[in-house]
This record gives C-alpha cells, structure tokens and sequence, in this order.
C-alpha cells in the first residue's frame, strides 16, 4: 500500500503495533457502536474533511465491526471497495489524492502474522463494547446459574428435605453431580432423587 493511502505508516515491521484485540473476536450481534459525536465535531478531520469522505469514512469505521477481528481494516483496496455500494478503484484511488482521505488516522497493525489497519479512536470503541459484552455475558450466566440452583433446591424440597434444600453445599455439590451426569438433559425429579441417593441421602420419597 502506497505512503498516500495511510496518514500514518510504520517504516519497518518492528514498528508496527501489535493489535490488542485477537482474531476470532466479532460483535456481530451489536447493531450499534457508541458515537462520540462531541469528540468528532471538534476534530480536524470533521473541519478539514469534505463530506463524500467523511460519508465513505463513517461507512468504513461501520464495515470494521464486521471484521475478524472487530475494529479492523484489510489493507487491500480492493477489499476495501468491494464492500462499498457503486465505489470503483477510480474512485476510491480520486479520494485517497484528498487530504484528509477516508483512511485517515488509519495505520497498519499486526493481527499475528497478518497486516491490517486499525483506528485508536475506532479501538477505543470497540475495547469498550467488548467489555460491555464479556460483562453482559457474565450478567446471563449468572442469572442462569442463580434460576437453576433455584430450581434445584425447589426440587429437592419437594422430594420431602427442605433443610438440604437450604444448604447452599449440598446444593452446590449435588448440582456439580448432576450437571456431570446429566450435562444436556433435563432434571426431572427421578434423575435428581438418584444424584441425591449417590450422595448418600436416605429415605427418599
């Protein structure tokens, strides 16, 4: 890729940063990234930038949440333009001879052994959805985690062991038991009555 098409461009591969996000990582399920509109506004590529490239840049800063890894850019101007609707190469080499281009603030990182291009501003963003997601994440599972034991101790209470019901260890242990006999079915009263037996617990009834 030619010196014109990145504001910026290491001189050596040494020098180009290490992306801090892995391939593999997506937010495919997001439809929406957080817009500092404030921050755009006031800088100079809102002031210097005409408007065809802001629109191509903002479709670019939206195309990179599609990519592997999310946040990034193929160097490729081919690949580029290929997901932009009526772009020629004509064209698209016409607004990277505009200063600002579309890929402005846009550099090279490194993506394991790949090369890809990267946004500080876009990174930025995109560190802050995926933390909101690993948290959203957390937040299912341990509301999962808390309806299962929920359920678990009502079916040991009806099984007639209300106290072992609210014994948060034995409940612990007996779910672990189960969810290593039982990995993907359902637990019915039976499969439960059983786990408990195997745990020592008599009279059942």
């Amino acid at each position: 890729m030619s010196a014109r098409t990145l504001s910026a461009v290491p001189t050596a591969v040494d020098d180009i940063p290490e992306y801090p996000i892995e391939k593999g990582e997506r937010l495919e399920s997001h439809s929406f990234f957080q817009f500092h509109h404030n921050r755009y506004l006031n800088s100079d590529f809102f002031s210097l930038a005409d408007w065809e490239v802001q629109g191509v840049a903002l479709a670019l800063w939206s195309l990179s949440r599609l990519q592997d890894p999310v946040g990034t850019l193929p160097t490729s101007p081919k690949l580029l333009i290929a997901k932009l609707p009526r772009m020629t190469l004509e064209a698209w080499e016409g607004l990277m001879r505009r200063d600002p281009n579309p890929l402005h603030g846009w550099v090279q990182c490194r993506v394991g052994s790949e090369i890809r291009l990267m946004h500080s501003v876009v990174t930025e963003v995109t560190l802050e959805g995926l933390a909101r997601h690993t948290a959203n994440d957390d937040k299912k599972k341990a509301d999962a985690e808390r309806k299962r034991m929920d359920r678990l101790k009502a079916t040991v209470a009806k099984l007639g062991h209300a106290k072992l019901a609210a014994n948060e260890m034995f409940v612990l242990q007996l779910d672990e038991l189960l969810r290593e006999t039982y990995p993907s079915e359902s637990r019915t009263a039976g499969r439960v009555k059983e786990a408990m037996e195997r745990l020592g617990v008599a009279n059942l009834i």
